[in-house]
């Protein structure tokens, strides 16, 4: 009883950089939606700037607490007044907000405080596992993700492996004759445009070589990015319009409805913590076609059976695996079963949310019990900078003049 009393009236501060369009973004409103439900109280903390997504909180009934920098106060000031915002929560889950993992030590010592590291990326740990005096836990999304994590000194006893969670339909959502009969094969690309993580300018090269081998089949792209612009000029230049559809960004209703009509997901990530939006396909029996990342996909995928895999940047590779479905398609109907069974039985957003429940509730506990000691009461400022102490604006300022500088030929040295 003490715990379903806890469930129902904890305060939760889901924090985060920016709600931009991606992953990170669509996990935790996936957890919000499944901790009101619970009872909990969730609320967004955005920490450095208003993305795309800022507003969808309060369409969904959630309140939004937007700390943002100010150009003439120190990153220092910012990081308490984050703090400050913080204070009145039960339990705060940190996902990349380099202010709010700072701030950790100035929070009340009852509140329990849990790091999400998201992705296999050096700036993720470097973030995510800092100030370990005084963060509770540490959540990795995926294999890879805990073992790198370990590595770099994180905690072994302090450190959860939760992998992320999506919308499971309990029935087969497919009629088994759709794939089958369906013409041509319809592959669609969902995420972020940007090539450096994602791999988008794979794209282009895959499109032309399934068309160039006869295979039918179209492709959707949807989603906003840093090299959209280019992408959309790549595809251009190479002939491709008229079979490649931009959506742009889609509210997420939308996008999860074009994704149930699709055949194939093609993925040519470089690297990835636990793709929500691979998980959201194989719910809605899309067969999904991934770069093989050792730790991250080819624990999710069975290759061959519930999706295909594909050696990171092999733009062959990918052209291979689509040919071969456009081909089969009663291997399209399989596989596509498969993958939903798969998420059926692994993925559901409601397992996922117990184990973060479950998760804070003993971080909560063990402070409001004194297990977890003091915190530190002052700022982490390593993860600040050198500069931490100056307003933000003399930052800017520098940059511009030394990029004005480097316009000009003349050499700068900055102090180590």
């Amino acid at each position: 009883m003490a715990a379903e009393t806890v469930t129902r009236t904890m305060k939760v501060a889901l924090v985060t950089y920016a709600l931009n369009i991606g992953g990170m973004e669509s996990f935790l409103f996936g957890l919000a939606r499944r901790l009101r439900d619970s009872g909990m109280q969730p609320a967004f903390v955005v920490t450095e700037s208003a993305g795309d997504w800022h507003g969808r909180p309060h369409d969904e009934g959630f309140e939004v607490v937007a700390v943002l920098p100010r150009r003439w106060q120190s990153s220092r000031r910012h990081a308490r007044r984050v703090a400050a915002a913080l204070r009145g929560f039960d339990a705060v889950l940190l996902n990349h907000s380099s202010a709010a993992q700072c701030a950790a030590g100035l929070l009340p010592d009852t509140t329990a405080v849990i790091a999400v590291l998201h992705n296999d990326m050096d700036d993720v740990y470097r973030i995510g596992l800092a100030n370990q005096s005084d963060v509770d836990r540490f959540v990795a999304v995926g294999e890879q993700v805990r073992d790198e994590a370990l590595r770099r000194g994180a905690p072994p006893a302090r450190v959860s492996f939760i992998r992320n969670g999506v919308e499971v339909f309990r029935e087969y959502p497919k009629n088994d004759s759709t794939p089958c009969l369906r013409q041509p094969l319809r592959v669609m690309y969902i995420g972020r445009i940007e090539h450096g993580q994602k791999g988008v300018f794979h794209l282009p090269g895959i499109v032309a070589g399934v068309l160039h081998r006869g295979a039918g089949a179209t492709f959707d792209v949807v989603g906003d990015g840093s090299d959209l612009a280019e992408l959309r000029l790549r595809v251009s230049e190479a002939g491709l319009a008229e079979a490649v559809t931009f959506h742009g960004a889609l509210p997420h209703a939308e996008t999860t409805g074009l994704l149930g009509s699709a055949d194939v997901l093609i993925m040519p990530s470089h690297y990835e913590g636990q793709p929500v939006a691979l998980f959201e396909a194989m719910a809605r029996g899309v067969v999904p076609l991934v770069s093989r990342l050792p730790g991250i996909t080819d624990t999710v995928i069975a290759d061959g059976a519930d999706g295909l895999l594909a050696p990171v940047g092999d733009e062959s590779a990918f052209v291979d695996g689509l040919v071969s479905l456009a081909a089969d398609r009663e291997r399209v109907r399989v596989m596509s079963r498969a993958a939903w069974q798969s998420a059926l039985e692994r993925f559901g957003l409601e397992t996922m949310a117990r184990r973060y429940v479950d998760l804070m509730e003993t971080c909560w506990q063990e402070r409001r019990n004194g297990g977890g000691g003091r915190r530190s009461r002052r700022l982490y400022l390593p993860l600040l900078g050198k500069r931490s102490r100056f307003p933000l604006f003399l930052h800017d300022a520098k940059r511009s003049f030394k990029g004005t500088l480097d316009r000009l030929g003349v050499r700068t040295h900055d102090k180590p």
